[in-house]
């Protein structure tokens, strides 16, 4: 959009026009608005703006409304008919197209977390709780279980016009939550014609198949006084497994190398194998023979046998060796690639202009969604991490013992022995999330004159989340039903008396064949939470020009307003009672039930400089500032100072510094602390592998007593995690410097290029476990902070009782890792954008290019010393590049168009302190590219045939922990080439 078509004079007269949902309405659509009636209409056009060029008036990032590309603050704008035609299905994978946005939450997250089936924003991979989401520039009751993160997924997809992101500090003018930008979803008004829309797609493998319904419908009444808008959307995606994809058999890992012999040998500390096993996961029975040829053993028809791998990964063998291929089983083959959901939501508003002065407004959206999370199966060993007590017992009077074993046991003098294994033959754990979420809310508003409005608002929103567990074994009766005798009868029965009074049911410990139904609902129950999220958020403003300046008119808002925030989290009282949550099992969950309430005031201000002059066509300053006092963490406030200076006609250089805030969210004030014990293989930094990935690091370990590389430990220590009710706000201080080219010898082009710099101190965090024990050695000493934040062995080959297992000296037994002020997270870029159309033969050709270069991206965690820093930028979850380049060609009924992805070239692990640390650290770029066709049938109908991943790229096929690169749908496309059709109806 060139400056010149919406003058800066018309942008503040309409400044009032903005704050009406009718003229919002017109703002947001490509089609003749109708003749203005509000009383913001008539501010409008006595201020002589022209109804033809509203749709360049957007208000993000300001309450004073501009052009898009003529404010200080960059602004990008996804269009959701560019982004459906590509075959998106939902608003965050819309979204997902832009560089400047992160992995955030969706269905393809992990499906075992709290927040797993929402959809929520990740603006500069800095975390959803730092983007805030806004739905026609207003706030939305978080749909997090903790954080303040929005679910987009919950506004129908027909009623979205457009979505505009400001990357930047915007906390002046939304308030706390924008330190690294906004998010707002501008939704369809005023609507006089009936959109009907389907579309249906799945992978070329004949999965993930996905449906889409959405209607869109408008009226007006009273003689066009009044307008009604309603939309309605239902959608429907099936999961996607890691079986799916791959052998469930394989599992690229890096582990440590046996072949490594200390540091600076050309030989590399870890190595990948492309096979990962370990015997007791195996879903047949195995045990652990303890003697001369020290052995896992496997039930195999009846018959016993000698576990093996192909490779053996040990210099030694031992009960928790690790191998390449053979026996055993990896814990990642009933990994989800994608979760389940079924989802509908209708959005509907009403707005009257009661008079020439005056106007209402009210709007409702409700939603609801069932996410379909797949978990893992049960399986336990040895290690008295499994409820407290470890696996199985197999005792010479149990009915169902093998003979083969039997005999064995007599041979060997053993009266009882501890069975391993994974109950694969049970029904998979399930994660299940029920969600209900409604907002309502009204307006009034109105002008006090020709140019100065005002407006009045209330909303509520409520989200609530019905989260199961399913599958879940309970405790007691898992182990009572396991531990089995014969009966009077001569047939099986549970040992344990009381447990047999109640109606225990006999576990065959040995068996692969499904149980029976009394078995299943003796043994496993659901687990069922209930969370409900409120938010009141009411305002005022008053807004328009107060009086002209030599170059223009002043333009001003003035407002407050008020929010009040509740979580409550009621537990399973049987996960509360422990028979629902114990090692190895589901985790604990807390007991919530917090507020708290916050009053606003805020200012805003476009000041014209200067106008008309040599070299400064215009020279605009904005300047807006946001006081909060909050009932949790007291008063803060935000400002931000932005120019914008056009020198010829053209080219507009812009530049914003601001100062925002985050006040802790619910989880990291009041999450009670929990400790809980590691299962598994852990990260230590002082394991064999990682020891000598620097010679600070190896030092620092010999200095913690741990004398020679560790082996791969199998119980982790205690972990403590949980909120911190003296936390203090971060602050944010962000720059952002660019400009704008429209050049008037190229027509229908546009540039802009934006260096951006956000700097974030008293970080809020909760430094992982794995990263405490990392900086304890790889700071110049052990005398730090993250080294008194952890204990170690110092007792060596003592076993301990909480875990039943011997532990070498100097092996890691607890970490205190609570939220959490941490010094300093910044991160700085560059944003390029590129737009360009022109008519070309018959049809007309259209350019759109986005990327973002990442320079920085690194949390500072001691200041003044940077082998502490964790960096995250380069890592190829957050590469040093990425970009979009969407191309079409239309003609009056056809259209093709080819969208290119790319995503750069990064590093597994990019803190990596060593080259030889890895035999391959280096993960390649991948670049997706998604075609569409596109027909024009006539009476307003089109079909649209869109291949997304036309190449069939697939991640690179590498491992790095859970769930590896290569099955990382998070930054990857893991559902590979697919097909979608849409149909689309206006009429």
């Amino acid at each position: 959009m060139r400056s010149e078509v919406c003058p800066l004079a018309a942008g503040i007269a309409v400044a009032l026009f903005c704050l009406s949902p009718a003229a919002q309405a017109q703002a947001t659509t490509d089609v003749a608005p109708a003749p203005a009636t509000s009383a913001a209409q008539a501010v409008a056009a006595d201020a002589g703006s022209d109804a033809a060029t509203l749709d360049s008036v957007v208000v993000t990032g300001s309450r004073i409304a501009r052009p898009e590309l003529v404010t200080p603050m960059p602004i990008s704008v996804v269009r959701m008919d560019e982004a459906l035609r590509f075959g998106a299905t939902d608003a965050y994978s819309a979204l997902a197209q832009n560089p400047a946005i992160g992995v955030g939450t969706s269905l393809a997250s992990g499906p075992s977390g709290w927040d797993s089936g929402i959809a929520s924003i990740n603006l500069r991979n800095m975390g959803t709780n730092r983007t805030l989401t806004l739905i026609d520039g207003k706030r939305r009751v978080s749909a997090s279980a903790r954080s303040s993160a929005v679910d987009i997924s919950t506004i129908p997809l027909g009623m979205i016009e457009r979505v505009e992101v400001v990357t930047g500090g915007a906390a002046a003018v939304y308030g706390a939550d924008a330190v690294t930008g906004a998010v707002n979803i501008i939704t369809k008004k005023d609507i006089e014609q009936t959109t009907l829309s389907a579309s249906a797609g799945l992978s070329e493998r004949g999965d993930a198949q996905h449906h889409t319904l959405s209607a869109a419908t408008g009226f007006k009444f009273a003689e066009g006084r009044g307008r009604v808008s309603l939309g309605a959307t239902y959608a429907q995606n099936d999961a996607l497994y890691r079986g799916d994809r791959f052998d469930w058999r394989d599992q690229p890992m890096t582990l440590p190398n046996p072949a490594n012999t200390g540091a600076a040998d050309g030989i590399p500390d870890r190595a990948h194998v492309w096979n990962y096993r370990q015997h007791y996961y195996a879903y047949e029975p195995n045990f652990w023979l303890a003697d001369e040829k020290t052995r896992y053993m496997l039930t195999d028809g009846g018959s016993i046998r000698p576990m093996v791998y192909d490779i053996y990964l040990d210099k030694a063998p031992s009960q928790f060796s690790l191998g390449s291929g053979g026996d055993g089983r990896n814990l990642t083959d009933m990994h989800q690639l994608l979760g389940g959901n079924e989802s509908t939501s209708v959005m509907g508003r009403v707005d009257f202009d009661i008079n020439d002065n005056l106007y209402y407004g009210a709007w409702f959206n409700y939603a609801r969604s069932n996410y379909d999370g797949a978990g893992t199966y049960y399986r336990d060993d040895t290690r008295t991490t499994f409820m407290g007590v470890g696996s199985a017992k197999a005792y010479l009077d149990n009915p169902f013992l093998p003979d083969s074993i039997r005999q064995l046991m007599l041979d060997k003098g053993l009266s009882a022995l501890s069975i391993d294994r994974t109950y694969g033959n049970f029904p998979v754990r399930s994660e299940e999330h029920h969600r209900k979420t409604l907002t309502v809310g009204s307006e009034l508003g109105g002008r006090f004159s020709d140019y100065v409005g005002w407006n009045v608002f209330a909303q509520y929103g409520e989200v609530t989340d019905h989260a199961v567990q399913g599958n879940v074994p309970v405790k007691s009766r898992w182990l009572a039903a396991r531990d089995v005798t014969t009966g009077a009868n001569g047939l099986p029965v549970c040992r344990d008396e009381a447990a047999r009074a109640a109606g225990c049911i006999p576990l065959n410990i040995f068996s692969t064949e499904k149980p029976s139904r009394e078995l299943l609902d003796w043994v496993l129950d659901d687990r069922d939470e209930h969370r409900t999220t409120t938010q009141l958020v009411a305002g005022a403003e008053v807004s328009g020009t107060a009086f002209t300046l030599p170059a223009g008119s002043l333009g001003f808002a003035l407002g407050a307003e008020y929010r009040k925030e509740t979580l409550k989290n009621s537990d399973d009282p049987l996960a509360l009672s422990g028979e629902l949550v114990y090692g190895g099992g589901p985790g604990a969950r807390s007991q919530l039930d917090e507020g708290y309430e916050v009053g606003e005031v805020f200012g805003e201000l476009l000041v014209p400089v200067l106008a008309d002059k040599a070299f400064a066509r215009r020279v605009d300053l904005e300047l807006a500032y946001r006081y909060s006092d909050y009932t949790t963490v007291g008063a803060t406030d935000a400002w931000k100072a932005g120019l914008i200076w056009e020198p010829i006609e053209g080219l507009a250089i812009r530049g914003v510094r601001s100062r925002s805030v985050r006040t802790p969210n619910f989880g990291e004030l009041y999450e009670p602390v929990f400790t809980s014990t590691t299962t598994g293989s852990i990260t230590d930094p002082c394991e064999a592998g990682d020891y000598h990935a620097s010679p600070t690091r190896a030092a620092n370990c010999l200095a913690l007593g741990v004398t020679t590389p560790l082996p791969d430990i199998k119980t982790g220590p205690h972990i403590t995690t949980g909120g911190n009710p003296d936390l203090a706000p971060e602050t944010s201080d962000s720059l952002t410097i660019g400009f704008v080219w429209q050049p008037s010898f190229l027509r229908n082009f546009d540039l802009t290029v934006d260096y951006w710099d956000i700097d974030i101190t008293d970080v809020i965090t909760q430094i992982s476990y794995t990263n405490i024990l990392r900086l304890c050695v790889d700071l110049p000493s052990i005398n730090n902070p993250y080294c008194a934040a952890h204990g170690r062995n110092q007792t060596p080959d003592v076993p301990t009782s909480e875990h039943g297992i011997t532990l070498p000296a100097g092996a890691p037994l607890w970490v205190k890792a609570q939220q959490a002020n941490v010094s300093r997270l910044y991160a700085r870029g560059i944003d390029v954008g590129a737009n360009y159309h022109v008519d070309i033969g018959p049809g007309r050709l259209g350019l759109r290019f986005t990327g973002t270069w990442l320079r920085d991206n690194v949390t500072e965690t001691t200041p003044g010393i940077a082998s502490g820093n964790v960096v995250s930028d380069g890592s190829y979850t957050n590469p040093h590049f990425r970009a979009t380049l969407a191309t079409s060609y239309d003609l009056e009924n056809w259209g093709i168009a080819l969208n290119t992805r790319h995503h750069g070239a990064g590093k597994a692990d990019v803190n990596a302190t060593s080259a030889e640390q890895y035999d391959n650290n280096d993960v390649p770029s991948r670049t997706y590219y998604d075609l569409s066709l596109r027909y024009r049938l006539g009476k307003g109908q089109t079909l649209n045939l869109a291949v997304q991943n036309l190449g069939d790229t697939l991640p690179p096929y590498m491992g790095f922990g859970e769930p590896g690169i290569y099955a990382n749908n998070t930054v990857y496309d893991v559902v590979g080439r697919s097909y979608s059709l849409s149909w689309n109806w206006t009429f």
